[in-house]
């Protein structure tokens, strides 16, 4: 099986049919809109959020193509799959066989991971060529502010700088150390230096035989490890200043951003309908997302304790995240945005 069909198989699994393959299609995308980050953390699948922004909407039904034509998927309705037995063995040997990477986490580090190594692989490179006295080199990244923060970052003074290589070297070397050493090698093969020009994806995909999709999770894998890694310890001072400008602030979108702020002023959810002239379904939205992302925020004064515990139980006992279900099992005694406020922050 195809590394891209397990992938969607698995995503498929856990959507239990209740998810078209649009919902699929703009998770691993990383579309950044509510339904998509609601059904991320409702069905346990964030850490794929925005893994394969190469994909698109032709790969992913093809994948489903061959996996309804090998009897692992079976079309419902409107667009919906559900695995069926074999499916669920087939997907069970797929996950022993190759299980996806332990610290990839694509939602939690989406806004910055991109960043961070664009910052480490052109600071890798200009430490690499300057340590050999030769500044006269072609930067491995082209974007214009990942060059002008190397720049004003970057150390004037030679013995500095060996001094910053050799510190840097450590620090990603201890992390590299904690990996399977097939991740390691892969990541080493991507930095660029004196004599020594980095892999593409592509590039890294056909020296390891793996397929672009399997580089690219494995790839970001290690990203997210080092920014683990960062966020964990105070041992990695160079790092964390790579990661520095945005590495504090929790992946929210810019107009969630906006009612968490007057959330904390203490307003209330009218009173913010109010002020930003906006529908109470987006703020209710910006409220589910806030839940999601800040691990202190109390969903208390939108749903009381006793309704928590009642769509929680009856999540449990439909064994579905699906709000309509929910809903009526609950003889629609709540409205949709408890219940899917609730399912999110407790992640049921």
């Amino acid at each position: 099986m195809e590394y891209l069909d397990g992938v969607v198989l698995f995503v498929l699994n856990r959507y239990k049919g209740e998810r078209s393959l649009s919902a699929v299609y703009h998770l691993l995308k990383g579309k950044k809109s509510s339904q998509t980050i609601q059904d991320a953390r409702l069905y346990d699948v964030s850490f794929l959020f925005g893994m394969l922004k190469q994909l698109n909407r032709e790969q992913l039904k093809e994948a489903t193509v061959h996996l309804v034509n090998a009897g692992s998927l079976e079309h419902t309705d409107s667009d919906r799959y559900v695995t069926t037995s074999y499916g669920n063995g087939t997907l069970q040997i797929f996950l022993d066989t190759d299980p996806f990477p332990m610290y990839l986490n694509g939602w939690k580090y989406h806004h910055i991971a991109d960043q961070f190594w664009q910052r480490l692989s052109l600071y890798v490179q200009s430490l690499s060529y300057s340590v050999h006295n030769n500044m006269n080199f072609y930067p491995v990244m082209k974007d214009e502010l990942t060059q002008d923060w190397v720049r004003k970052h970057f150390p004037t003074r030679s013995e500095e700088r060996v001094k910053i290589a050799a510190d840097l070297y450590k620090e990603v070397t201890y992390i590299l150390e904690k990996l399977p050493s097939q991740l390691a090698t892969l990541f080493v093969h991507r930095l660029s230096g004196v004599e020594r020009t980095g892999l593409t994806l592509q590039q890294t995909a056909s020296e390891f035989r793996f397929t672009l999709e399997e580089a690219t999770i494995k790839f970001y894998s290690i990203i997210h490890a080092c920014l683990t890694f960062v966020q964990n310890s105070s041992d990695y001072p160079l790092l964390t200043s790579l990661a520095a400008d945005e590495y504090g602030e929790m992946p929210l979108t810019s107009s969630t951003r906006q009612t968490y702020s007057l959330l904390q002023k203490g307003l209330t959810m009218d009173q913010i309908v109010n002020k930003r002239q906006l529908k109470k379904s987006t703020i209710e939205d910006h409220i589910v997302e806030i839940a999601i992302n800040v691990p202190d925020f109390s969903i208390d004064p939108f749903v009381s304790r006793q309704a928590q515990q009642s769509i929680i139980a009856a999540s449990q006992e439909t064994q579905s995240q699906r709000l309509k279900t929910i809903k009526e099992h609950l003889d629609h005694e709540y409205p949709y945005f408890q219940i899917r406020l609730t399912l999110c922050k407790e992640g049921v």
